[in-house]
Protein backbone atom coordinates (compact mmCIF):
# COMPACT_ATOMS: atom_id res chain seq x y z
CA UNK A 1 0.00 0.00 0.00
CA UNK A 2 2.75 2.39 0.70
CA UNK A 3 4.69 4.33 3.30
CA UNK A 4 2.76 6.74 5.67
CA UNK A 5 4.70 9.19 8.32
CA UNK A 6 3.46 9.55 11.82
CA UNK A 7 0.66 11.82 11.39
CA UNK A 8 -0.77 10.31 8.09
CA UNK A 9 -1.00 7.44 10.08
CA UNK A 10 -2.54 8.58 12.97
CA UNK A 11 -4.58 10.56 10.63
CA UNK A 12 -5.62 7.50 8.38
CA UNK A 13 -5.37 4.34 10.66
CA UNK A 14 -8.98 3.65 10.43
CA UNK A 15 -8.17 2.72 6.47
CA UNK A 16 -5.00 1.75 6.33
CA UNK A 17 -5.69 -1.17 8.99
CA UNK A 18 -8.51 -2.27 6.73
CA UNK A 19 -5.60 -1.95 4.13
CA UNK A 20 -3.68 -4.38 6.45
CA UNK A 21 -6.57 -6.26 6.73
CA UNK A 22 -6.94 -7.38 3.07
CA UNK A 23 -3.51 -8.38 2.78
CA UNK A 24 -1.63 -5.07 2.19
CA UNK A 25 1.77 -4.15 3.96
CA UNK A 26 2.03 -0.12 5.61
CA UNK A 27 5.56 0.93 6.26
CA UNK A 28 5.36 3.90 8.50
CA UNK A 29 8.11 6.47 8.40
CA UNK A 30 9.47 9.49 10.61
CA UNK A 31 11.32 12.05 8.70
CA UNK A 32 11.53 9.42 5.62
CA UNK A 33 13.25 6.80 7.29
CA UNK A 34 11.27 3.70 7.82
CA UNK A 35 10.32 2.44 11.38
CA UNK A 36 7.20 0.33 11.40
CA UNK A 37 5.79 -1.95 9.19
CA UNK A 38 2.01 -2.90 9.52
CA UNK A 39 1.45 -6.41 8.57
CA UNK A 40 -1.53 -8.67 8.63
CA UNK A 41 -1.65 -11.38 11.34
CA UNK A 42 -1.20 -15.08 9.62
CA UNK A 43 -4.35 -16.70 11.40
CA UNK A 44 -4.39 -20.35 12.55
CA UNK A 45 -5.41 -22.87 9.68
CA UNK A 46 -7.96 -24.17 12.23
CA UNK A 47 -8.40 -22.90 15.92
CA UNK A 48 -7.09 -25.13 19.29
CA UNK A 49 -9.24 -28.32 19.74
CA UNK A 50 -8.50 -28.41 23.58
CA UNK A 51 -10.63 -31.74 24.45
CA UNK A 52 -8.66 -33.40 21.86
CA UNK A 53 -5.24 -32.05 23.21
CA UNK A 54 -6.43 -33.67 26.55
CA UNK A 55 -7.68 -36.88 25.42
CA UNK A 56 -4.88 -37.66 23.36
CA UNK A 57 -3.09 -36.52 26.58
CA UNK A 58 -4.77 -38.75 28.57
CA UNK A 59 -4.24 -41.60 26.00
CA UNK A 60 -0.79 -41.36 25.87
CA UNK A 61 -0.72 -41.00 30.31
CA UNK A 62 -1.70 -44.89 29.96
CA UNK A 63 1.14 -46.00 27.97
CA UNK A 64 4.06 -47.16 29.88
CA UNK A 65 7.43 -44.53 28.98
CA UNK A 66 10.49 -43.78 30.35
CA UNK A 67 10.60 -40.01 29.30
CA UNK A 68 7.84 -37.50 30.57
CA UNK A 69 5.64 -36.60 27.52
CA UNK A 70 6.09 -32.96 26.51
CA UNK A 71 3.34 -30.78 24.46
CA UNK A 72 5.55 -30.61 22.16
CA UNK A 73 5.85 -34.53 21.42
CA UNK A 74 2.09 -34.91 22.61
CA UNK A 75 1.37 -32.08 19.59
CA UNK A 76 3.28 -34.09 17.01
CA UNK A 77 1.32 -37.44 17.66
CA UNK A 78 -1.85 -35.49 17.35
CA UNK A 79 -1.00 -34.40 13.74
CA UNK A 80 -0.11 -37.66 12.78
CA UNK A 81 -3.38 -39.09 13.51
CA UNK A 82 -4.99 -36.35 11.26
Amino acid sequence: MGAYSVAETKAQLSALLQAVELGEEVTITRRGVAVATLNPVKKLASPIDWERIRACQQRTSIKKSTKPRDWTALISDMRGEI
